[in-house]
């Protein structure tokens, strides 16, 4: 189980109401009613969690690890098993541990790291449950569930409680899933475990804990079923998970920023960077557009930027919408698919211009004040440095950052900068390169 620092837990809320009331949403509360839909759900529930026990070989050591995984599908004597990529990490040997003790090794069919998801896959000896998959788009705060899983080691343990809150974002690792939250108690080795509704299905993947201590202090998320069931569809079919790719760089704009550029009050994410040869730059789009919805989805944020283009699936066609110097805009995209994170990193010269700017503040300061620059891009390569203050473009000054984009758009060989460091005063070439990734 992922672990993130969070805030002190708060108390468990009393259940005991539940106990005499005489109904809760339909069910017989006074008879077997939603007693006997939470023994059900465990009771088919349970055949098909899993024990993970994985261990990495180091030379004359052997490291070892626990979690949980969801088996999903059967085919003839093979088994597929869902759970978190980290629950695998570099593990050597995976074993997977069913609800009755028996143990099968397991091998891996692939991995999702963007997710944190992995499958993999074993050949059983006998009869298998498998799990359903239920629809987490339907899923509200305040839904009873129940995580599964094998926390501390402890097989096919069983927690119940309720949706806390839904489309949460973050989470260790640099997740692109929004995320279930719920205070069903869930612990180390509840990783990759159930998290399940009233219906048995399977709503979400159980992936990490906010915690000060290591330990529950009331605050679990699971992955949606929706994210879940993608990356499986993908790593079944191509032992990969596959994303969309747009090409983009963006980041989420103070209001300062949003004044300077003229952007509208609601959300988005303001368009920073642009791979050459990207779908976005190839279709039109332009540093300093702010994109508030892409193929149907609200962005609202850098974050959900990233997922809503993740989701999409690559070589479909997409409605971006967003807003240019004060105008609504749209064009319509088809986007690529992600490179492999390694083959990005080789392309960074294509990240045009590779930089974060922002408008300078302070008396007597004009021009652009760099607060990032990414390495092995353009403007890393020209020797811009954070810190640095642009002034000049060209051997003329400009107003502001809205005149840098422009400027910036516009360049096909590249640009000669005025940048003030400290109290130096240099000429810098940003070159442009135009080789499609």
């Amino acid at each position: 189980m992922r672990i993130r620092p969070g805030r002190s837990a708060v108390g468990l809320a009393c259940l005991a109401w539940l106990l005499v009331a005489p109904t809760v949403h339909g069910l017989d509360a006074a008879g077997d009613g939603l007693q006997g839909a939470i023994r059900k759900v465990a009771t088919e529930a349970i055949p098909a969690i899993v024990q993970l026990e994985v261990a990495q070989l180091i030379q004359e050591y052997r490291k070892s690890g626990l979690g949980s995984g969801v088996i999903f599908r059967l085919d003839g004597s093979s088994a597929y098993v869902v759970t978190n990529n980290h629950v695998l990490g570099d593990a050597d040997e995976i074993t997977v541990r069913l609800a009755g003790g028996e143990s099968f090794p397991a091998t891996v069919q692939g991995r999702d790291p963007r997710r944190d998801l992995a499958v993999v896959r074993f050949q059983a000896s006998g009869p298998l449950a498998a799990a359903r998959f239920g629809d987490s788009g339907r899923v509200r705060p305040g839904d009873w569930v129940l995580a599964v899983g094998s926390p501390l080691g402890l097989n096919s343990s069983v927690t119940l409680g309720v949706v806390s809150a839904v489309g949460r974002r973050g989470g260790p690792g640099g997740n692109i899933s929004d995320f279930i939250q719920t205070d069903a108690v869930i612990n180390p080795g509840n990783s990759g475990g159930a998290l399940l509704n009233l219906a048995g299905e399977v709503i979400g993947i159980n992936t990490w804990i906010a915690s000060d201590s290591g330990s529950y202090e009331g605050y679990g998320f699971a992955l949606p079923s929706a994210s879940v069931q993608r990356s499986v569809r993908d790593i079944l079919a191509a032992c990969r998970a596959l994303y969309g790719w747009l090409g983009v760089g963006g980041i989420d704009p103070p209001p300062v920023l949003k004044e300077q550029l003229f952007l509208p009050a609601g959300k988005g994410a303001l368009l920073a960077n642009l791979y050459l040869g990207g779908p976005a730059a190839k279709a039109g789009l332009q540093l300093g557009d702010y994109v508030t919805q892409v193929a149907g989805s609200r962005i609202d944020g850098t974050a959900g930027l990233i997922q809503a283009v993740a989701d999409a699936a690559p070589g479909t066609p997409a409605l971006v919408r967003f807003s240019r110097a004060g105008l609504p805009m749209s064009l319509q995209i088809q986007l690529g698919e992600r490179p492999a994170e390694e083959l990005l990193a080789r392309e960074n010269h294509l990240l045009w211009p590779g930089l974060i700017a922002v408008g300078a503040s302070g008396e007597g300061r004009r021009g652009v004040d760099l607060v990032q620059v990414f390495r092995g891009t353009p403007a890393d390569r020209a020797g811009l440095r954070t810190g640095d203050l642009v002034t000049a473009v060209g051997g003329e000054p400009f107003r502001g950052l809205a005149d840098f984009y422009a400027l910036l758009n516009r360049a096909r060989e590249g640009l000669r900068l005025g940048v003030l460091r400290g109290e130096e005063e240099l000429s810098i070439d940003l070159g442009r390169e135009t080789r499609s990734p």
